[in-house]
């Protein structure tokens, strides 16, 4: 079916959000024209791990190529610097400015940042306690470090650099995250906390996340692990500065108490149509998150069952870009609109992204692109 081009934001409700920029710091590398290269070729992205990180379950991994913290960021202020803050700063910078550096997106003082992860940077937090236990002293420890150990260092370093004076907040949701800080950037800005967010997930990729996620699933063989970190503007249609991409129809999440992860995506799946107003059958893309666990495999055997083989076949498994944990969902919208800038038979039409953590949590959003020009 050929759907009419949409004028961007015309047939939208007043305070309908919608996604008008995004960046992305990925395996495929750093930018959003490397990510939608990277996607639209199918391409794999899994290399032979830094031997600098020490052993490792697993020889393999999906981390960001060329990723050199003093280099992107500059050495001021960098020199104890965890990865995760360093890929959410690199990735902000290619959404708010332009390749000049100069600014590309206006911001106001209620323009707020809201950032998915899994628990903040385990290579800083672990790295620190084995100083406490193997130092001369329990307290010999290297203080510069402990800022960067909080929970929200990553957002509030995003909104220092960017002087962005909104509502600032981190959701730490495993897999979920990426859809659980769009529900939330969406919600505060239709009670007019907010006039625009900057808004997605991030996972840094470490030798401790690595033996974390080992150890988490004995048994099982080790996960190839990604990072990356993907970022959006949201803003109300009404006022978006620049064409929106995708119009953000709905978001649902759920807890699956019942241990079938199945249901409580299918259940979630629906819930989000309806309240979008769309059909499973009308969906062009449905995307879920690709987790190497059960849940995961049980993600995808519940959309095949929902939507048409070729909705769920139109965007490249995110396999690709190996287990990114937190970043997972926002790479999920992010590819969904690299393909579609791709497609001009997208505009008008609909995109299911999914995600399942193992934790039981379960999100489902539901977007219309617009079919305008990225």
């Amino acid at each position: 079916m050929t759907t009419a081009p949409v004028t961007p934001g015309a047939t939208l409700p007043p305070g309908t959000p919608v996604i008008t920029g995004w960046s992305a710091v990925s395996p495929y590398g750093i930018g959003r024209e490397a990510f939608t290269a990277g996607v639209r070729s199918g391409a794999k992205t899994a290399a032979h791990a830094d031997v600098s990180l020490g052993p490792l379950p697993t020889s393999d991994v999906c981390a960001v190529p060329g990723f050199d913290i003093p280099e992107l960021l500059g050495k001021r202020g960098t020199a104890k610097m965890d990865r995760l803050t360093a890929l959410v700063l690199v990735a902000s910078d290619g959404l708010l400015l332009d390749a000049d550096g100069e600014r590309a997106v206006r911001t106001d003082d209620r323009t707020g940042v809201v950032l998915g992860i899994t628990m903040g940077s385990l290579e800083n937090v672990t790295g620190f306690l084995r100083q406490s236990y193997t130092n001369e002293r329990p307290f010999y420890v290297d203080a510069g470090r402990i800022p960067f150990g909080s929970l929200n260092h990553a957002a509030g370093a995003t909104a220092i650099r960017h002087d962005l004076k909104g509502p600032n907040t981190t959701v730490a949701g495993g897999r979920v995250s990426g859809l659980l800080a769009l529900n939330y950037a969406r919600r505060l800005m239709s009670q007019g906390r907010a006039t625009k967010y900057l808004v997605g997930s991030a996972e840094e990729f470490s030798a401790a996340h690595a033996w974390y996620e080992y150890t988490a699933a004995p048994g099982d063989p080790a996960a190839l692990l990604g990072e990356g970190c993907g970022l959006f503007v949201l803003e109300p249609a009404e006022s978006a500065e620049h064409p929106p991409l995708a119009a953000v129809l709905s978001v649902q999440s759920r807890i699956d108490v019942d241990d079938d992860p199945q249901a409580a995506v299918a259940a979630c799946a629906r819930r989000a149509l309806e309240r979008a107003g769309v059909t499973a059958g009308e969906l062009w893309a449905a995307v879920p998150c690709a987790a190497p666990s059960p849940a995961g495999r049980a993600e995808h055997e519940a959309l095949a069952a929902l939507v048409p083989a070729d909705a769920l076949a139109r965007i490249p498994s995110m396999e690709l870009l190996g287990d990114t944990s937190a970043a997972s969902a926002s790479f999920q919208i992010a590819a969904v609109l690299a393909v579609a800038g791709d497609d001009p038979e997208a505009a008008g039409r609909t995109a299911l992204v999914s995600a399942v953590d193992r934790d039981g949590a379960v999100a489902c959003a539901v977007l219309r692109l617009t079919g305008a020009s990225q």
